[in-house]
């Protein structure tokens, strides 16, 4: 039988670009003020399928892309300088409350003021997502949120209980709020954790968080982040850091990032988790194609665990697209050198610029290590499979 895991902290089909209707504009001191009011709209019924012959069909939030509306603003300052501002919150579909990972807070998925300008670049300061999510989910990199499966064809597992470092019930209990994977539930018990967005690329934001980055030079663009850890005395305990070295040329993007994030349960809040990820996406005529490398690391025990991943979309027309996408993971010996195969189809159909119906299908299969995991739906055995049909509105 299925056994239910929520998701943790956070985290799309084909990339989508942002559109937000203007709600309002007016004069300020130095120039123009812009308050824009957006958001994605994304609910699907879901229906899966393990090796034991066990289904489960349910409503399925954010399957493609995250639900979410988000307010932002900003303010010409003159002279090319504007301050910005973005308050983002998630929240599902199937019943109108916040999602699970905000963990009450209502604005959880961003939360940030900053500067920028033009020419040089921008600073930002908040709880912000790092730039995983950044270049490889809304820059489409991701042959997941990029051409085919989404959300639900994350990387992702059921280990992460053993990449994290933590083991028996209690250290697991205390991992829960500490550490950045949702917990995997049996009998109302947890026996683990569930190891979804373990690249952090689906969003797992970094609290008091300052953010710079370049504008691009001959298509390079860098960026450092640096995340204050926020415990009196001892500074590095709980803090992050991320960087991103990025390249963009016409229908060419690529970039590499590295994060870095501390968490409570490895060693005391003084190591964590450490991602490394590489990629680059291209357009040849009606062709999409896609490629990346990810990595997670704990940087105290030496569990280790990498993918590679691949995708081609092709638009039949303006409005129909057809996208695969396939993945490969190993991990070390610390993760029982699990292998996972992973694959992915989506059909989409554009019934407007802000409006798309979606049909899309994932299937994985692990080598028995560890048991099938989709969508923070762990399965009883190593194979599992799942098709959401739904709909996606920008607004």
């Amino acid at each position: 039988m299925f056994r239910r895991s929520t998701w943790s902290k956070h985290p799309f089909s084909r990339v989508l670009l942002v559109a937000g209707a203007i709600a309002g504009t007016g004069p300020a001191a130095h120039g123009q003020t812009t308050f824009t009011i957006g958001g994605f709209l994304d609910e699907s019924v879901a229906g899966y399928r393990d090796s034991n012959g066990s289904r489960l069909v349910q409503m399925q939030d954010s399957a493609i892309f995250p639900t979410k509306i988000f307010f932002r603003g900003a303010e010409d300052l003159g002279g090319g300088l504007s301050a910005n501002f973005s308050l983002d919150s998630m929240i599902g579909l199937s019943n109108g409350a916040l999602s699970p990972q905000s963990h009450g807070a209502i604005f959880e998925n961003s939360a940030w003021v900053g500067l920028r300008q033009a020419g040089a670049g921008s600073i930002r300061m908040g709880q912000q997502n790092d730039f995983s999510f950044d270049y490889f989910l809304i820059g489409g990199i991701d042959p997941a949120t990029g051409i085919a499966g989404g959300m639900l064809n994350f990387r992702t597992g059921s280990f992460g209980a053993d990449l994290l470092g933590v083991h028996g019930p209690a250290q697991i209990g205390a991992a829960i709020a500490g550490g950045p994977y949702a917990p995997i539930i049996t009998n109302g018990v947890p026996t683990g954790l569930g190891a979804i967005n373990w690249d952090r690329v689906g969003g797992e934001r970094m609290s008091n968080a300052v953010k710079v980055v370049s504008d691009e030079y001959a298509g390079f663009s860098v960026g450092a982040m640096y995340s204050f850890g926020g415990v009196a005395g001892d500074f590095s305990n709980g803090s992050g850091k991320s960087a991103v070295l990025s390249y963009r040329a016409g229908e060419t993007r690529a970039a590499v990032v590295y994060t870095d994030q501390n968490y409570s349960p490895v060693n005391n809040g003084h190591d964590g988790i450490a991602n490394l990820l590489a990629g680059v996406r291209t357009r040849i005529a009606d062709f999409k194609l896609t490629a990346m490398y990810s990595q997670a690391r704990n940087t105290y025990t030496g569990a280790r665990i990498y993918a590679l991943a691949t995708g081609v979309g092709y638009d039949f027309t303006f409005d129909w697209n057809l996208g695969a996408a396939y993945t490969y993971s190993n991990g070390n010996a610390q993760l029982k050198n699990v292998t996972v195969n992973q694959a992915a189809l989506q059909l989409t159909h554009a019934l407007s610029k802000l409006t798309s119906i979606y049909l899309t299908g994932v299937f994985q299969r692990t080598n028995g290590a560890y048991p099938a995991e989709i969508g923070n739906t762990v399965a009883a055995g190593n194979i599992q499979s799942v098709i959401a049909m739904g709909m996606l509105v920008r607004f």
